[in-house]
Order: C-alpha cells, then sequence, then structure tokens
C-alpha cells in the first residue's frame, strides 16, 4: 500500500513538460535577441556613439545648436573660417545678453575644435583621439524645415562607406 506522504513527492510529469516549456520559450526569445544584436553588429561595426570623444562633440555640438538665436543664426564666415562641410558657425545670445560666434572645426583628422568668441574674447575646447573614419568622413549640412530656423544635420561613415553617425540638431523655438 502506498502512503499519501509516498506518492506527494517528485513532479508529475505534466509539471516538468510545463517548466521545459517555459525554459525553452525564454531559450528561445534568447536566441532570437542576440541573433537580431549580431546582424546589427555585422551591418554596422563601428559605433562611434560609444567612443566617448565623439559622445561629448556631438553632445556639446548640439547644444551649440539649440542654443542659437537671430535672423541670421548661420553665418557665412568668422575671421578665417568659412561654412563649409568640415566647418560650422553659428551665432547664439549669451544669458548675460552677449552675442557669441561658435566655430567648430573637423578639418583635421581625429581632432575636432571648438572656437567661441564673445566680445573679443576667444575660448578653444579641443577634443583629440577621435576615430581617423570620423574625421575623414564627416559632413554637416544645413536642412530646411518649414516655419522653423534652419536645422543642422551631422553624418559620418565608417572606412566602408556604411552610414555610422545621422543626427539631426534642431534650434530651441525662440518668442
Amino acid at each position: 500500500m502506498v502512503t499519501r506522504r509516498a506518492r506527494m513527492r517528485g513532479y508529475t510529469l505534466l509539471e516538468v513538460v510545463i517548466a521545459m516549456a517555459v525554459f525553452g520559450m525564454f531559450l528561445l526569445i534568447v536566441t532570437m535577441l542576440t541573433s537580431e544584436m549580431r546582424n546589427l553588429e555585422k551591418r554596422m561595426p563601428v559605433d562611434f556613439m560609444s567612443h566617448p570623444q565623439v559622445a561629448a562633440v556631438l553632445s556639446r555640438l548640439r547644444r551649440d545648436v539649440e542654443d542659437v538665436h537671430g535672423a541670421n543664426p548661420y553665418p557665412t564666415n568668422a575671421g578665417s573660417y568659412s561654412q563649409t562641410p568640415q566647418t560650422l558657425i553659428l551665432e547664439s545670445v549669451q544669458p548675460n545678453g552677449g552675442l557669441q560666434t561658435i566655430v567648430w572645426d573637423f578639418s583635421s583628422p581625429g581632432v575636432a575644435v571648438r572656437h567661441a568668441t564673445n566680445v573679443g574674447i576667444t575660448t578653444d575646447w579641443t577634443a583629440r583621439g577621435l576615430p581617423p573614419e570620423f574625421s575623414n568622413q564627416f559632413a554637416i549640412d544645413a536642412i530646411d524645415i518649414p516655419g522653423r530656423p534652419y536645422g543642422v544635420r551631422v553624418t559620418a561613415r565608417d572606412q566602408k562607406g556604411r552610414i555610422a553617425i545621422d543626427q539631426l540638431f534642431q534650434p530651441r523655438a525662440h518668442d
């Protein structure tokens, strides 16, 4: 005779099958996610956004573009610089009321330079150690959005010519 206590030990076949099915579904989801990540990595092998210098340059450039103000926030030239796909010139009004001219220069490989001139005083900020592909395949362009000031489109390509960065920075709306 089998006692009640002996019957309660272990799992039934149905419980084991359900547990295996749940575990199998979990493994299937993890496998699918891993393969999708691998396919994405093959398509875009250079991740400029994970490079700390590139992230610093893009975040500072974004802030500068968001702060532009005035009827012509993108002058055609400033000092010896002129607007090119490797150079961005913009003007912003500072909180103290002064006008600041900012020049972003990406013409040197591996280096991004920001020159800011405010009432004759120039300050420079330089990012060194950028990936060479970032500087060689980097371009700045203007984007026209109806009813808004021109936006700035930043693109960069990897060594094989595939797009690695495609960002659009839009100035804030001012009263």
